[in-house]
């Protein structure tokens, strides 16, 4: 039963507790400096020369959502049950992270002739770029885990800045994919600004995770977000395996970039939520963990729908707004890219619920069923390569939603 004494703590560090404000805020100056990256980027190279960094930016997302933000909450629930991380578990994170930029390197190495101009300082670019990146997760997750929420948000907001200056003067001296490509590796740098490694304290001698290892916690985690990762950033991807050219390729990708915001600004954020689900585990608050997940997935149920018709009325005009009549894409796809990216915000966060208890299978679950329907849309076929790929990702994201609202609640 919850004690008075958890159940006082938890009001008064709820969604209140100091820093909170600047994490969300330097979450969402984050966002808008990526995107303007990609809008002067964009507007600097053409559709068919920014096609290289629309691919690398993709193979970020994917693999950093798949393996670091893992990676992450691990981190972050270990650091706020009171273990010292870097000191227990420092060696199966350099494993994670190693593995992340050799498969980056990899990829890149592989389809250099045909995705990066058959630049081979692309490989490097991938690997280290991702190897900052790793840092850069795992420092986040020491200080959202020790509730140092602020720094956080400088973290989100100065790998933003520094990516975006970096752009601006890496343009004016050579306007190049390769110049938008050093940007992004230059960005995870500014996580030693914060030296999150002096934050790593132990607390109480018995925290750990649920299963008790880095390993157990990551594989099933790791194997959802490689399912939801597929379904949520392979649309460029998808695109060029069902043989769309280069600027189709540049269309859809900042289609669902730009409106992949709120999934964003969800993965910068969901440290900050991490911690209070972590605490009502161990008071055994199973009514507010359960109600946690009913609202969540009732409010995502229906902005889904609204979603999706905003993307329809006013989608292809947005786009066309900020990238130029050349990206413009067509209605249905903005219709289906905008209510998917709902759908799965929605499966994200209730998620959480079973990230907190470390049922990361039951997680995994989910994901793998959402991405099973999209690759049975793909492999019948309807319309274009993007409006196949956009119905794919459509309807896998509304049964990912749909799968963790049976898993989160049943756990609850």
């Amino acid at each position: 039963m919850q004690t008075p004494a958890i159940d006082g703590d938890l009001q008064q560090r709820g969604f209140r507790a100091p820093g909170t404000a600047w994490m969300v805020s330097g979450s969402l100056i984050g966002a808008v400096g990526a995107y303007l990256f990609q809008v002067v980027g964009g507007r600097a190279l053409g559709s068919v020369e920014f096609a290289p960094v629309s691919i690398l930016w993709t193979l970020l997302f994917i693999l950093a959502t798949v393996v670091l933000v893992p990676v992450e909450q691990y981190v972050t629930r270990e650091a706020s049950l009171g273990r010292r991380v870097l000191r227990h578990d420092l060696l199966p994170l350099s494993f994670a992270v190693g593995l992340t930029a050799a498969a980056g390197a990899t990829f890149v190495a592989l389809t250099l002739d045909r995705l990066f101009l058959s630049e081979p300082l692309f490989v490097v670019q991938a690997a280290v770029m991702l190897v900052g990146y790793g840092m850069l997760f795992v420092g986040k997750g020491i200080l959202a885990g020790h509730r140092r929420f602020a720094g956080v948000g400088w973290i989100l907001f100065g790998e933003s800045m520094l990516r975006l200056l970096a752009a601006v003067a890496l343009l004016a001296v050579a306007a190049s994919a390769l110049s938008l490509g050093w940007a992004m590796v230059l960005a995870p740098v500014a996580a030693l600004a914060l030296r999150f490694w002096r934050v790593d304290r132990a607390g109480r001698p018995d925290g750990g995770s649920g299963d008790g290892s880095a390993g157990g916690f990551l594989r099933s985690y790791v194997a959802g977000s490689a399912a939801s990762q597929l379904l949520l950033g392979g649309a460029p991807l998808g695109v060029a395996a069902l043989g769309g050219g280069p600027a189709t390729v540049s269309i859809v990708f900042v289609t669902f970039t730009l409106f992949r915001a709120p999934l964003t600004l969800i993965y910068a954020l969901q440290g900050r939520l991490l911690p209070m689900l972590v605490r009502m585990v161990e008071a055994d608050d199973h009514g507010g963990l359960r109600r946690f997940g009913v609202w969540i997935l009732g409010i995502g149920s229906v902005l889904t729908v609204v979603g999706a018709v905003v993307g329809w009325l006013i989608g292809p005009a947005v786009v066309e707004l900020l990238f130029s009549a050349e990206f413009r894409p067509d209605p249905l796809v903005a219709m289906l890219a905008a209510g998917g990216v709902v759908a799965a915000s929605a499966t994200q966060i209730a998620g959480q619920v079973l990230v907190a208890h470390a049922r990361t299978g039951r997680l995994a679950l989910a994901w793998i069923t959402g991405l099973g329907v999209a690759l049975a849309v793909l492999m019948v076929g309807a319309g274009t390569a993007a409006e196949t790929v956009a119905l794919g990702f459509g309807f896998g994201a509304v049964a990912a939603l749909a799968m963790v609202a049976l898993q989160s609640l049943r756990t609850a």
